[in-house]
C-alpha cells in the first residue's frame, strides 16, 4: 500500500481528509497509484474522492482520465464516464489503446447510444483492423440494433 493511501486511510479514520496543499503536491502517477490500494482495501468513498481532486489538479493527465473513468464506471456514472473516456481517447490518439475503445464502446452501451457505439467500433478498427475483441463488439452491437428494428408489417402478413 503507498503511503498516500495509508495516509488517507488514518486521516479518514480521524474523520478528515488531507488537505488540498497536500493532495497537490502529489503527481498524477502517485495519485493513480493511491487510488488503485484504496480500491483495493474496498475504500471506494476516499477513490472516489481522490480520483475527484485528481482530475481536477491534472484534467489533462491520461493517468487521471483513465483512473477518473474507471471510476465513474464503478459507480455506473455512465455520463461522467463517457466524458472522460472521449477526452482520453482524444489525448492518446492514434496511441489510443484497445482497452480504451472497449471502455468507451461499452460505456455508450450502458447510455443504449447504439449508432454512437457501432461509429466508434469502426473507428478503433480503422487503429485496430481485424482486432478479434473490437470485432466481436462490432458483431455484438450490430446483433443487438436488429434485434432494435422495428418489425415490418408486409414481412409479417402472408
Amino acid at each position: 500500500m503507498s503511503q498516500l493511501s495509508q495516509a488517507l486511510m488514518s486521516e479518514a479514520s480521524l474523520g478528515r481528509m488531507l488537505s488540498d496543499r497536500a493532495v497537490s503536491r502529489l503527481s498524477a502517477t502517485e495519485i493513480r497509484e493511491a487510488i488503485a490500494d484504496l480500491v483495493v482495501q474496498g475504500r471506494m468513498d476516499l477513490a472516489n474522492a481522490l480520483g475527484d481532486a485528481g482530475i481536477s489538479l491534472y484534467p489533462d493527465s491520461e493517468d487521471m482520465l483513465a483512473m477518473a473513468a474507471l471510476l465513474a464506471e464503478s459507480r455506473q456514472d455512465w455520463t461522467a464516464a463517457e466524458e472522460l473516456l472521449a477526452k482520453l481517447l482524444l489525448k492518446q490518439g492514434a496511441g489510443a489503446t484497445v482497452a480504451s475503445w472497449q471502455h468507451y464502446i461499452r460505456v455508450l452501451r450502458c447510455l443504449c447510444e447504439w449508432q454512437s457505439a457501432i461509429l466508434i467500433t469502426g473507428r478503433a478498427l480503422e487503429f485496430y483492423p481485424g482486432n478479434p475483441a473490437l470485432m466481436a463488439e462490432l458483431q455484438s452491437l450490430e446483433a443487438q440494433l436488429g434485434d432494435l428494428q422495428p418489425m415490418d408489417t408486409n414481412e409479417t402478413r402472408h
